[in-house]
């Protein structure tokens, strides 16, 4: 299980170099990300680190929203700006347009589907009815949320462009997916639907925020993942089912946090918003850092990005076989171009 998550978070760096980084050099990356960066923020937290006591309250993060999701981000964030845009990314947008919208969708509603292992199954254990009440709120707030993610792009989408975006539908719904991963078992499905309406907001502003600043992320990886991650952490903190800042539950599910008495504590849910943040902020130093440093060091030594040439002619055409099956478009060269100049890159020069 614990595995699954570790894949996820380096897997979420793939989307964000893509195109452009060498397979074997993100392989030592991702090493790089399973063995030191994810780790170490497990160990902060589900491991019972130290923010999962800090102000003696300590964060909540039922399911990876900043755990997995922001670590991931982060990482692919600090890669994608290390590793530069794609050539002719900004000066001719229209060449980089998603291809095939159905694998689009149909890698969605693969995703969607699988979070249901992710969230219902962070419950853990299904040994009494109140482990059962609680697994199903949790697939009731992940549905809702995603739904309305999904929608509120769909529409934002549309008020922008003027234009049915099915790409946007399908990043809206991921987003809400990862702003109610966090917060899925403590809060009601009032709130669900908020935090995917506000993280569909989140993502849309910085999709937009990115293209500004020309950092080329080719499937919005990091707004998706980075972005909605510290926002589901936040409201984790703010939509927490207890009332108001009297009663906060966080892991305690159905119940609040109780005193050694076994009364409830009081007053501790501005604490505990004030906990989320400061996770935020740990969680961008480390794997921020870490993958910064991880990916200067690649691009240093010559082996992170491929050649313009390989740029132009496709990665997959130009690695892979047969080069036919990756010829997708009229544009696309012809199998024997693709080997003619594979094979005139290969020859030494005579000069």
């Amino acid at each position: 299980f614990q595995w699954a998550f570790c894949t996820a978070g380096a897997t979420i760096v793939s989307g964000a170099v893509a195109e452009r980084v060498k397979s074997p050099t993100y392989a030592v990356f991702a090493f790089l990300m399973a063995s030191f960066i994810y780790p170490v923020v497990v160990a902060w937290t589900w491991g019972g680190g130290w923010l999962a006591t800090i102000l003696d309250v300590g964060y909540m993060d039922f399911a990876g929203s900043g755990v997995v999701h922001l670590t991931g981000g982060v990482a692919g964030l600090a890669g994608t700006i290390v590793l530069g845009p794609r050539k002719g990314r900004f000066t001719n947008p229209e060449e980089f347009e998603t291809h095939n919208l159905p694998l689009v969708v149909l890698g969605t509603f693969a995703l969607w589907f699988g979070w249901y292992g992710f969230n219902p199954g962070s419950t853990l254990t299904m040994k009494s009815g109140a482990d059962g009440a609680l697994a199903a709120q949790v697939a009731m707030n992940t549905t809702l949320a995603a739904a309305t993610g999904g929608i509120t792009v769909f529409l934002l989408r549309y008020v922008i462009t003027h234009k049915y975006d099915v790409g946007a539908l399908c990043n809206g719904i991921l987003a809400g997916l990862v702003s109610i991963t966090a917060g899925c078992g403590n809060m009601e499905s009032g709130s669900a639907v908020a935090t995917g309406l506000i993280g569909g907001f989140v993502y849309q502003a910085a999709s937009m925020l990115l293209q500004k600043l020309r950092i080329d992320d080719p499937v919005d990886a990091s707004p998706v993942h980075g972005f909605c991650g510290a926002w589901g952490l936040i409201a984790t903190g703010l939509f927490d089912w207890g009332r108001g800042v009297d009663h906060y539950h966080g892991w305690s599910g159905f119940g609040c946090m109780e005193k050694d008495d076994g009364g409830c504590q009081t007053g501790i849910g501005g604490t505990a918003i004030g906990v989320q943040f400061i996770m935020i902020l740990a969680i961008v130093a480390w794997a921020g850092t870490l993958s910064g440093i991880g990916f200067f060091l690649l691009k240093i030594t010559g082996a992170l990005r491929y050649g313009t040439h390989v740029e132009e002619v496709g990665i997959d055409s130009h690695h892979h076989s047969p080069p036919k099956a990756y010829a997708l478009g009229p544009n696309s060269l012809s199998p024997s171009k693709i080997y003619s100049t594979m094979t005139s890159e290969s020859e030494p020069s005579r000069a």
